[in-house]
């Protein structure tokens, strides 16, 4: 198993990206190491990347705030992080940031969006899968069957 000393966990407002705090919290517990949670807020274009975003700052505030007491709650001992960053785009931000803190893997909540039946990961952990230096896990959230991601009678669409 790799080394998890060192983990990032980037955090969005979905109940994967919490789970993959959770995981990772527990993973460091272990390792007596170190857990990074990262939220980026995406600045539009037309905004200088330094743009004050009082509201979307105070709910990435919010939300780290949460994701902390979660890992908290699993961690005994172990050191908890926490970077909100402004960025035009997240994947590459979450890499930079990875590489900065010279993190040992990257763990990303990534929620079940079924598209024509396929399972899809976004641009932004489709960045980090690409791009990442370090490990990159990915967390799941849980497959919920319905007729429309059902394929034949007991399997699931791939």
């Amino acid at each position: 198993m790799a080394r998890s000393r060192s983990i990032l966990v980037p955090v969005v407002d979905d109940a994967a990206s919490l789970d993959a705090v959770g995981v990772s919290a527990s993973l460091v517990r272990q390792e007596n190491g170190v857990l990074t949670l990262l939220h980026v807020i995406e600045v539009e274009r037309s905004l200088p990347v330094t743009a004050d975003m009082d509201l979307e700052a105070q709910r990435g505030e919010d939300l780290l705030g949460r994701a902390r007491v979660l890992a908290e709650s699993e961690i005994d001992g172990a050191a908890i992080q926490d970077q909100l960053l402004q960025a035009r785009v997240a994947g590459p931000a979450i890499v930079e940031e990875a590489e900065e803190r010279n993190v040992d893997v990257i763990v990303l909540g990534v929620g079940w969006t079924p598209l024509l039946g396929k399972f899809e990961i976004g641009p932004t952990a489709g960045y980090v899968l690409k791009h990442a230096s370090c490990n990159v896990w990915i967390v799941r959230d849980q497959l919920e069957l319905t007729p429309e991601n059902v394929v034949e009678k007991g399997s699931v669409g791939r």
